[in-house]
């Protein structure tokens, strides 16, 4: 959630925190960096970008004024970012998984706005607010794809304002395929992704990088000429309805909410201040699940199918005339390799072999037949 752009227009030189004073650095006509009279007379290489950032927008501490889930501060983690056109984003995430549905266990957010107050008649609270973006929290807030993204919701919240957000969650699994893959990498994100790829072109398009462009290996733009270049490449892009070109997977498992507006009603206090609740009516989540209609396993069930009703065979008859053609087609050969192993046997036995063999025998004949003159007399 990040405060609206009316506020960052009102008057830019009212912030006590500058590390040096901004009025002297465009002369006092910088509503927005995006206009060129921020950088004409920018000192590059003497105040760094991350520290005329860091000290143009609003801290954690001059943004929440309380905040909690289930009541309790310990359930939530807030992490910051810088983007050029929005500024700075704050990310709310919970630490725990509720057991409950209600109001009072949901998250509730005071926001203090830091409105420049004037005296004259025309009324700068009018439009001032907040842009709160609800996605996964395993998503980032990126300027750029985040209005293309259809996973991410959208409310803005006016000063003085008191608003109630019920939430409906819907669970989509995809199946990977070899045509479109997905990413089942834990924190992956494809708008982070996407984020990157467009920032990385645009560096290497201009040879320098911009203070918003986080962890890029070009070096940041150090003149007013290169870095007015790098802005203009970005706004084409920011502008741009078209969908740029980023080789960036999506996500195998993703999450998307859908907000209901249970009230919006004025929440008087002396304070410009906004009252967030955002909570579950119900425990009920949407769960859709990618599966493919006509896989392997059923194509062969088809198949043996068909084949059953058409030819009458069963399993075992497959079996049997499988048999059949392994005989017919590899039958020499295995009885080339039966007499191989019966000679092999016999060569490692000799006397198994010898006892299988018979010496030459006598007919029986001979044996009991003797001449008579041999036979003694009695």
């Amino acid at each position: 959630m990040m405060q609206s752009q009316q506020q960052q227009q009102q008057d830019p030189c009212e912030s006590e925190r500058k590390l040096r004073n901004d009025c002297d650095l465009s002369r006092g006509y910088c509503p927005h960096p995006k206009f060129a009279t921020c950088w004409m007379d920018y000192p590059f290489g003497e105040l760094s970008f991350e520290d005329f950032f860091n000290n143009a927008t609003f801290s954690q501490e001059e943004t929440f004024y309380s905040y909690g889930l289930n009541g309790e501060r310990s359930n939530v983690a807030i992490d910051s970012s810088v983007h050029f056109y929005m500024g700075r984003c704050y990310t709310v995430r919970p630490l725990m998984d509720m057991k409950r549905v209600s109001k009072s266990v949901g998250y509730s957010l005071m926001l203090e706005h830091n409105i420049f107050t004037s005296v004259s008649d025309v009324d700068l609270a009018s439009g001032a607010g907040w842009h709160i973006f609800l996605h996964d929290k395993r998503e980032n807030f990126t300027e750029i794809n985040m209005k293309g993204s259809g996973r991410v919701e959208y409310v803005f919240a006016g000063i003085n304002e008191q608003i109630e957000i019920k939430l409906q969650s819907q669970y989509f699994s995809n199946v990977e395929t070899h045509k479109e893959t997905c990413s089942r990498k834990e924190g992956y994100s494809d708008i982070k992704c996407g984020e990157i790829c467009i920032w990385q072109d645009l560096s290497d398009e201009s040879d320098c990088s911009g203070p918003w462009m986080h962890d890029m290996n070009l070096e940041p733009c150090n003149d007013s000429d290169s870095m007015r270049n790098l802005i203009k490449n970005y706004k084409e892009v920011y502008e741009s309805d078209d969908d740029y070109e980023c080789n960036c997977m999506s996500p195998c498992e993703s999450r998307i909410f859908t907000t209901y507006i249970q009230s919006r009603k004025p929440f008087y206090q002396p304070e410009p201040r906004t009252l967030l609740y955002i909570y579950y009516t119900t425990k009920l989540i949407s769960m859709i699940e990618e599966r493919p209609s006509y896989d392997t396993t059923q194509f062969i069930a088809d198949v043996g199918g068909s084949l059953g009703f058409l030819l009458g065979l069963s399993v075992l008859g497959i079996i049997g005339i499988l048999e059949h053609l392994t005989l017919f087609f590899c039958g020499d050969c295995i009885r080339r390799l039966q007499l191989k192993n019966e000679e092999k046997n016999i060569s490692k036995s000799p006397e198994d072999g010898e006892s299988q063999t018979s010496v030459e025998t006598l007919d029986i004949n001979d044996v009991y037949t003797v001449e008579k003159a041999q036979l003694g007399k009695y």
